[in-house]
């Protein structure tokens, strides 16, 4: 098996491809990152220049092929690339419609946490810690669904 500096190097420097419901490994549970350094930090560059390229303001590995828990965000300009996220703590609920690259055309609305205290890495393995709310806080649980294998689409059911 691959080393996570192995494959975020392929993914460096081969196209990122966008991938679609049914896509299998949008139900896989993605593994820790375990390594970090200068190509994680250049496969979430490129992550983030996917995702802007496909008008998204979130992507997490598994929707483009990578099996580990990293994902991109970006509101406004602001952009968030954050590597292991954990929810240490959440408030409030809040629903919003929400779409998703993976699944073009869906739009559910979710329930979720309105405020989340969230703890993770960046690329080069800094801890960093977020006090979010509103859009963002549904972003950042959107992508840490992806990191679970979860979709929007499963979320039909509960959304009235």
């Amino acid at each position: 098996m691959n080393n996570v500096s192995d494959v975020c190097n392929e993914f460096v420097h081969e196209p990122l491809s966008l991938k679609l419901y049914p896509d299998a490994v949008l139900r896989q549970v993605c593994d820790p990152v375990e390594r970090f350094g200068r190509s994680m930090s250049l496969l979430m560059d490129e992550m983030l220049r996917f995702m802007r390229s496909h008008a998204g303001i979130g992507l997490a590995g598994p929707q483009v092929g990578i099996l580990q828990r990293l994902f991109v965000a970006e509101i406004q300009g602001d952009p968030l690339c954050l590597v292991n996220p954990q929810i240490k703590d959440q408030t409030g609920q809040s629903k919003m419609a929400e779409g998703c690259l993976s699944v073009p055309g869906m739009n559910v609305k979710v329930l979720r946490h309105k405020n989340i205290d969230l703890q993770g890495y960046d690329g080069l393995g800094n801890k960093r810690e977020y006090r979010i709310g509103g859009l963002w806080a549904h972003v950042v649980q959107h992508e840490i669904d992806h990191l679970n294998g979860v979709l929007i689409c499963d979320y039909v059911a509960h959304a009235t």
